[in-house]
């Protein structure tokens, strides 16, 4: 079933199956599918930005290490990394909660309505359906383009260490730091659920090592 089952657009009035009583529009169904397509919309703008944003932040990365690399410039340069991914990161992992918001919201606010006016459960389900079927390679892709920024904020911290020598450099190495643990707090914040299944997956797994090794 399609909106333009429900709506006849055409005509101007209802479909002769969902009529509603006293021959009313119900223009429910014309709101719901507005609102439907502005959701959807948001989070596809939103999920286009974050991909965009990974983009920038590899290629500003990229420049900063060519001019510490190449051009011999002051390895310092890299405190500014941290900084960087904080801020990135902490962007994406904010759209993607606001995606899980708007999906979480077309089945629980928008859904029902349609199964009202429509009369079939069938509709609207894309979001729950996506959730499922989702495999892991898929997850493990997401999580690991998340750790890109921690990851490489951490190195920029390991790197400048031994380099700092005055006030100005450890200030900027501490602002790095603690924005490092703002993002490291973000990350594993929104992730709870997904580490922790990781976690006991890895404990299961060198639980099943431990088993096997041979005893002594």
């Amino acid at each position: 079933m399609v909106w333009n089952d429900v709506i006849d657009h055409g005509s101007g009035t209802p479909h002769p199956d969902h009529a509603v009583p006293g021959g009313r529009l119900d223009t429910r169904a014309n709101l719901l599918i507005a609102e439907y397509n502005a959701i959807r919309s948001v989070v596809a703008q939103k999920s286009s930005a974050s991909h965009a944003l990974v983009g920038a932040y590899l290629t500003v990365v990229a420049v900063i290490l060519g001019f510490v690399v190449a051009n011999r410039a002051d390895p310092r340069l890299l405190v500014t990394v941290p900084i960087l991914a904080a801020g990135s990161g902490i962007t994406i992992l904010r759209r993607r909660r606001d995606r899980e918001a708007a999906n979480r919201y077309i089945l629980d606010v928008l859904r029902p309505i349609a199964v009202e006016c429509s009369g079939d459960e069938r509709i609207l389900t894309w979001e729950d359906f996506y959730a499922r079927h989702r495999d892991e390679r898929s997850l493990r892709y997401e999580f690991g383009l998340q750790l890109v920024f921690p990851i490489s904020a951490a190195a920029a911290l390991i790197a400048t260490l031994p380099l700092l020598d005055w006030f100005g450099d450890w200030l900027a190495w501490l602002a790095g730091l603690l924005l490092l643990g703002a993002l490291l707090f973000t990350y594993v914040e929104q992730n709870r659920t997904q580490l922790g299944r990781a976690a006991r997956g890895a404990g299961t797994a060198v639980r099943t090592l431990l088993r096997r090794l041979p005893r002594r």
